[in-house]
């Protein structure tokens, strides 16, 4: 059986590459976080939208995972983009699970910055990979 102790994108090379952090809490919840550097931004001098798709994406399939004890992939992925965010910023995303069956799980994420601001809210559907 597959016995997952930590959240599968944590060691995953795309996740280093962005420099996400990702832990579990005192509660087993998953919390990614990511420190805002020069090259996470885009031409505007705000983060890139897909660092900030990348960090929920993480976070939700994380969030799947650590529940359903498998992997997962994602087969779709709304995200809503509510505040910009500027170098030196501290980002944090946490998941919740919407609704669980056995091969397709629906959960929603969000990511804050250090003052509490609803950056973005993200809805993804994974698929359960069971072995």
């Amino acid at each position: 059986m597959f016995n997952l102790d930590s959240p599968p994108s944590r060691n995953g090379p795309f996740t280093n590459h962005i420099k996400f952090t990702t832990n579990l809490d005192e509660n087993n919840k998953v919390i990614t976080a990511l420190k805002i550097e020069e090259y996470h931004l885009n031409n505007k001098g705000i983060v890139h939208g897909g660092v900030i798709a990348t960090m929920l994406d993480n976070v939700i399939g994380d969030s799947i995972s650590m529940v359903v004890n498998s992997s997962v992939i994602t087969i779709n992925l709304s995200v809503n983009y509510l505040a910009p965010v500027k170098a030196d910023s501290f980002l944090t995303a946490t998941g919740n699970i919407l609704q669980q069956g056995y091969k397709i799980t629906t959960a929603e994420g969000i990511i804050k910055d250090e003052k509490g601001t609803l950056i973005a809210k993200g809805i993804g559907t994974f698929k359960v990979i069971r072995k």
